[in-house]
């Protein structure tokens, strides 16, 4: 039978575990984002809205979030899960589900496939925007 003093060290060992593993956690979300950003410049694109047809909407992204600009100013922000020079993935959880976001880059266009709860649409015709 486990004494008062073994079962005490015991619950401290634990708990410095779990200390331990809080930071570990922490340090591994957002230490690499600092570290390898290699900037946070924000970039955007203009694009013939595939959402509205006629209408351009605009999709600003850094290193962390892509947010899409409708017509009529509302935003809704994604947070980037990958980005490299030929393609961003990007995702967001919202109340209604998940939207997801994939952003093509290629030698002759840019495009833009949104796929949501209740529609997909391919944004097309994007250009870079200098700011």
């Amino acid at each position: 039978m486990l004494n008062i003093f073994t079962l005490h060290k015991l619950d401290k060992q634990v708990k410095q575990l779990i200390y331990i593993k809080v930071i570990l956690l922490l340090l591994y979300f957002f230490v690499p984002s600092t570290i390898y950003s290699s900037n946070n410049e924000m970039k955007e694109l203009k694009c013939d809205s595939g959402a509205y047809p006629g209408q351009v909407k605009r999709w600003q992204y850094n290193d962390k979030n892509l947010i899409e600009i409708y017509p009529n100013g509302y935003r809704r922000v994604y947070y980037i899960k990958s980005i490299n020079e030929e393609k961003i993935l990007a995702d967001e959880d919202a109340v209604r589900g998940m939207y997801f976001v994939s952003i093509n880059f290629n030698s002759k266009s840019i495009d833009v496939k949104v796929s949501t709860p209740l529609a997909k649409y391919i944004d097309k015709d994007c250009k870079k925007i200098s700011r």
